[in-house]
Formats: structure tokens, C-alpha cells, sequence
């Protein structure tokens, strides 16, 4: 069984610096990453330089799909051949299946040597590439960013405009990269007329929607292809919904709007329209009700953790 090179156990630990660590653009949890580069007499790998892989790619797994069985497990380190330990057995560094020796060089099988081999963790290091901007449920945490709302009769054009500050640029990206979300929806509640239950049907069918690295999507369908990596310095439209007329076809066409823009590295200014278009004829009722627009995120807060933005209201709905 011919040796593991440091060469290949290197390619395993760049790529999974890329994903975890700094890395650069869409590459990059930002989180601390155990294991480094090896150079070791006669570039052969050991069991503590395949741990401390195996502990990056743990991390960026479990970020990923959650805890469970991800594939790989850990080596065990065992002790110098000819040693006076007894009956001490570790792991051999292995290609498919690392099998156990013992300090007289006697093999014996491992139950999870084949999870492994040097194959298995450049099998789950492809996967962990793969799926880089996914994250799973248990990882993430839903937090409440800001609000508008307004309780006064309203007609025409309304908008709540607001200021999302990363604490640098590298956070901005970190907290994208790791499949984080700014999320958006809204409500119209205690309306009584037919114009205000209209805006109330529309922002339910609006849903939420989940502004990310490279999309914009609705839970109820529709939104763009404009996420946080295609953003300009101008307002770009990332999601619209033309309301129907649930309740009487006159108040049809009212349309929700949400735009975006980054205007410096660390911010990004989302503007939310009410747009109460009159549809038909001189018809052009006010409409009643408490409209509200909420801003919410989801992050990483699990193995892998990114910092929260801060939220500013630079015009609000009232």
C-alpha cells in the first residue's frame, strides 16, 4: 500500500480553506480553520494531519445538511511501531479503507475504516463544494431586523425605505455565502373596506420573500435572479406582485415592489412600494386598515456562525 502525500492531503486542505475560511468572493464561511498545510519528512501524511481536516469538513458539513452521519470519521492516532505501549492500535493512513495496526505492525479490520480513506474525505470534500451556499435548518437562526407600519388612511404611492449595514465588507459577504437571507412580507390588518381588504388579500399572496447571494424568490413563487452578488448603486426591481382584485375587480392592479442598491461595500438600501394605482375610471378610494412592512434575516448561528447586520429606517410608511 503505497503511502498518502502531503501533496494530496494539501489539495484536501485548500479546498476546504476556500469553504470555510476567508476564502474570496463567493467562497468563504469566514470561520477558523484547524487544519493548515503540511511538510512532513519524507511528505508523508499522518493521523493528526487527517483529523485536522477531517474537523474543517465536519464543520462545513453539518453547516450544510445538519448532524448525522456525513461519510468520513475520525482517524485514530496509534502509537510508533515497536513502541512499549501494549495492545495499542491506531488507524493506517489509508487510500480506500484505513484498516488498524498495532505497535508490532499487525492489521486488524476497523468497523468504520471505510469512512476513512483519503477517497472518502475528497468524496465528501466535492459535496461540501457543491452545496457551498446551502444551509440547513437546525444551523440557522431567524431574527427580526425592522418594521414600518401604518395606521392612517393612505392613497397613491407609499414606501418604506431602509439601510442594511454589515459591520465590513468580509462580514457582508460571509453572512451571503453561508446561504444567509434578508426576508421581507407584509400585512394589511383590521381593513374594512373592499380597497383595504384588496392590499390585505395582496400582501398575503406575497408571502416571504428571501433576498440571498445570487436570487430573489417568494414562498408563493415569482421574484428574480438579482441577489446580493448583482447588486448595483442603482435600485434594481427584485421582486413584484400585481395584486387582482380578490374582493372586486375595480381595485385590481395595486402592485407591491421591492428594489434594492448597494451604495458602498458594507450596506445595502432596500426600498419596499405600496403602489395603490387607480384602476378604473375616477374610482380611487382611500385604502383603511394598519399596513405594515416587516424585515426579518436568516443566518448562520450553528458549527458555522456569521454576525448579524444592523437596520436603519430611512423613510418609514407613516
Amino acid at each position: 500500500m503505497a503511502d498518502i502525500t502531503a501533496a494530496r492531503i494539501n489539495n484536501l486542505q485548500s479546498s476546504i480553506a476556500l469553504i470555510l475560511g476567508n476564502g474570496s468572493g463567493q467562497n468563504g464561511y469566514g470561520q477558523t480553520v484547524t487544519s493548515s498545510p503540511v511538510n512532513n519528512t519524507g511528505d508523508v501524511v499522518e493521523a493528526a494531519d487527517m483529523n485536522a481536516i477531517y474537523t474543517d469538513i465536519l464543520a462545513a458539513r453539518v453547516h450544510q445538511v445538519g448532524p448525522g452521519d456525513v461519510g468520513i470519521a475520525e482517524v485514530i492516532a496509534g502509537p510508533a511501531l515497536d513502541s512499549l505501549a501494549e495492545d495499542t492500535r491506531g488507524n493506517i493512513v489509508a487510500e480506500d479503507t484505513s484498516n488498524y495496526i498495532d505497535n508490532q505492525g499487525v492489521t486488524s479490520t476497523d468497523p468504520d475504516g471505510f469512512k476513512k480513506g483519503v477517497v472518502d474525505f475528497e468524496t465528501l470534500m466535492t459535496q461540501v463544494q457543491a452545496d457551498k451556499a446551502i444551509m440547513h435548518p437546525s444551523q440557522a437562526a431567524l431574527e427580526p431586523g425592522i418594521s414600518s407600519a401604518r395606521s392612517s388612511n393612505w392613497n397613491g404611492l407609499i414606501a418604506h425605505e431602509v439601510a442594511v449595514t454589515f459591520s465590513s465588507a468580509e462580514e457582508k459577504r460571509f453572512f451571503f455565502n453561508t446561504g444567509g437571507e434578508i426576508r421581507f412580507s407584509a400585512n394589511n390588518t383590521s381593513a374594512t373596506t373592499a380597497k383595504g381588504l384588496d392590499w390585505a388579500a395582496l400582501c398575503s399572496q406575497v408571502g416571504t420573500i428571501k433576498f440571498s447571494a445570487e436570487t430573489t424568490v417568494s414562498s408563493q413563487g415569482g421574484g428574480s435572479s438579482i441577489g446580493n452578488y448583482d447588486l448595483t448603486s442603482a435600485f434594481q426591481n427584485i421582486y413584484q406582485k400585481i395584486g387582482s382584485g380578490t374582493n372586486t375587480g375595480v381595485y385590481a392592479g395595486n402592485i407591491y415592489t421591492v428594489k434594492a442598491r448597494s451604495d458602498i461595500d458594507t450596506r445595502i438600501i432596500f426600498r419596499i412600494e405600496f403602489n395603490d394605482v387607480a384602476f378604473v375610471g375616477n374610482i380611487d378610494n382611500n385604502v383603511d386598515g394598519r399596513i405594515e412592512s416587516i424585515i426579518q434575516h436568516l443566518r448562520a448561528n450553528g458549527d458555522v456562525t456569521v454576525v448579524a447586520p444592523t437596520y436603519y429606517n430611512t423613510t418609514t410608511l407613516a
